[in-house]
């Protein structure tokens, strides 16, 4: 039966099977492994009996249906998989499993169900292997303007032209842009940082480019209320024109704590962006709204009327997001109730501050946010949000106790000769016994001969009852030698 029970001595003549199944074989020598199965253990197996037509048995038991195709493999003892399986075929092979009882207490078996490993011949790990790479398409997509076509000056180096020529127009049009081309909202800072003679795609035709002069930084053209602070911008020096190389400044997360935005700064991720508008939303009590928000492309706007604006999109040239338009300014009035004030955010907050407090009060808390904050959220929010932190800092319980099982289960591996017994309720815990066998065999061999019962109440969400059964060792110091709780 599919349950966990201790393993029986050599004596008994019975093993444990442990069977590897669901799964499939992937790779050769070294690199061979077991992919995507699960794992069983079937008690009190008798050798007397073993044979082939238990296998049958085994995988009805594990809702199988019947294939042809099935192959069952034995790994041997004190071998590995790359090296150490051995097909099972006939009686002889169970035979020779059934002698070694005594010697070995747990059989390890893998099920290949469609027969994968006979035709496996590549080492590498993967689903389809590819035999040709990918055709690469050139980034180029920037040209010099005709001369006569554009009134470039006729004295500039005709070297350059050639250097930073690319390809013909018909190319061009294969170029995917990662800014998604939004027009004037999209103003690629990228092309406007490059040499004064290479003109943006996104300029108006019959601009000219002055001469001795290198391409600004244009944010937000018609519209004067935006920011064209570009602190942080690096273009090209004159004496090397070819090597392109800039350094627009990068937002951190110490910069969370006061969130300044700039054209051209670039964030790590759009969830790094999300954050400090929170933060801004915060600190300056406006209400920030992102109308589109998205993985790739983000907007944020004030209340209506108010010309405070801001646009990012991701670049992969800079791999992150960028802002590409902003507007810092306000006239819209403070508020003090501010949506952005979730339970999520003030556990975020104040998540150290109840991993060194775990009994904080909820007015207490409510007093540190008002004077820190200037905000009096609701009781039922700082209850939510301390239930979120508490969480966070103590670990899931329902979480913990799915784990059981996985912790019976590598208890059974790593301390072979241990007792854990587990009840269920359907799918509901009812009772563990576990007892160590490093505990069991330290009793006998030097404590006293005397056994205690302590047991407390547990102080969880859902409550119990832990018995512990001690000994006293030598040193007249508790020795702990079962442990048993009960919901």
């Amino acid at each position: 039966m599919l349950a966990i029970f201790p393993i029986l001595g050599a004596d008994s003549g019975e093993f444990t099977v442990e069977m590897h199944h669901g799964g499939f074989f992937t790779g050769t020598g070294v690199n061979r492994a077991y992919v995507g199965g699960q794992v069983h253990c079937f008690d009190h197996c008798e050798a007397g009996t073993w044979s082939p037509v238990w296998f049958n048995e085994l995988l009805f038991m594990l809702h199988y249906p019947k294939n042809p195709n099935l192959k069952m493999y034995w790994l041997l003892p004190r071998k590995d998989i790359s090296d150490g399986i051995r097909l099972i075929f006939s009686d002889s092979d169970t035979l020779v499993m059934a002698s070694l009882v005594g010697r070995v207490r747990t059989f390890v078996l893998y099920v290949d169900h469609d027969d994968s490993l006979a035709g496996l011949d590549w080492d590498d790990i993967v689903a389809n292997p590819i035999r040709s790479m990918p055709k690469v398409m050139s980034p180029c997509r920037v040209g010099v303007q005709n001369r006569n076509m554009n009134n470039i000056p006729d004295d500039v180096d005709a070297t350059y032209e050639d250097d930073v020529q690319c390809s013909s127009s018909e190319d061009d049009s294969d170029f995917e842009d990662s800014d998604y081309d939004l027009a004037n909202e999209d103003d690629d800072l990228f092309m406007d940082n490059v040499d004064d003679q290479v003109v943006d795609q996104g300029v108006a035709k019959g601009k000219k480019v002055p001469k001795g002069k290198r391409a600004q930084v244009v944010v937000g053209r018609g519209d004067e209320d935006f920011s064209t602070d570009d602190e942080g911008l690096m273009v090209p020096n004159s004496d090397d024109e070819n090597n392109v190389t800039f350094n627009f400044k990068s937002f951190k997360h110490e910069d969370l704590v006061n969130p300044v935005f700039k054209v051209g700064m670039i964030f790590e991720s759009v969830e790094l962006l999300r954050k400090a508008i929170i933060e801004y939303s915060m600190k300056h009590k406006v209400d920030i709204k992102m109308p589109r928000n998205e993985k790739k492309r983000l907007r944020a706007i004030c209340e209506k009327g108010c010309p405070w604006n801001l646009y990012a999109s991701d670049d992969r040239r800079a791999h992150g997001m960028m802002i590409k338009t902003f507007c810092g300014e306000h006239n819209c009035h403070k508020k003090w109730v501010l949506k952005r004030c979730t339970s999520n955010w003030l556990a975020d907050k104040y998540l150290e501050s109840f991993r060194a407090d775990k009994k904080m009060t909820l007015g207490n808390y409510a007093r540190i946010v008002q004077k820190e904050w200037n905000l009096t959220p609701a009781r039922t929010k700082l209850a939510r949000a301390r239930r979120i932190a508490m969480k966070r800092v103590m670990g899931d319980e329902a979480e913990q106790y799915k784990l059981l099982w996985d912790y019976a289960q590598e208890l059974r591996r790593t301390n072979p000769g241990s007792t854990l017994y587990l009840n269920l309720n359907g799918n509901l815990f009812t009772s563990l016994y576990m007892s160590l066998d490093a505990c069991k065999r330290g009793f006998l061999e030097g404590c006293r001969p005397l056994i205690c019962l302590d047991g407390c109440h547990l102080k969880t969400k859902y409550g119990g009852i832990m018995l512990t059964v001690v000994g006293i060792d030598p040193n007249d110091c508790i020795y702990p030698i079962a442990v048993g709780m009960g919901g």
